[in-house]
């Protein structure tokens, strides 16, 4: 499973000393885990799909915060939020699916 994979990377970070990947991977295991727990309620198992689910979810908030933080000019977060959109979008390369085409990825810049 990919997330078993991401789990193993989170170790790499960590050796790396790559504080803000290790916080936006933790915060992503942390969601999927509750989504299991979810599921595990069900009687459901959780798929890539799903764990794939969780990462759009989040790419999507960070790119409704970053349109937020830059109509109130709150260039500090607005940085953070662009680096954690970076993070997920690298993380959703390695899911087989595609994010929604409504939705075209962050393509980053400054």
């Amino acid at each position: 499973m990919i997330v078993d994979d991401l789990r193993s990377k989170l170790f790499e970070y960590m050796k790396n000393k790559d504080a803000l990947r290790v916080d936006v991977l933790r915060f992503y295991l942390n969601q999927v885990k509750n989504r299991e727990i979810e599921f595990k309620s069900q009687h459901k198992e959780i798929t890539d799909e799903d764990a794939f689910k969780v990462l759009r979810k989040e790419i999507k908030n960070r790119k409704e915060n970053i349109e937020l933080y830059e109509k109130l000019g709150r260039t500090e977060l607005l940085e953070r939020e662009k680096a954690e959109l970076e993070i997920y979008m690298e993380f959703a390369k390695l899911f087989p699916f595609e994010l929604e085409n409504s939705n075209p990825p962050f393509r980053g810049g400054k």
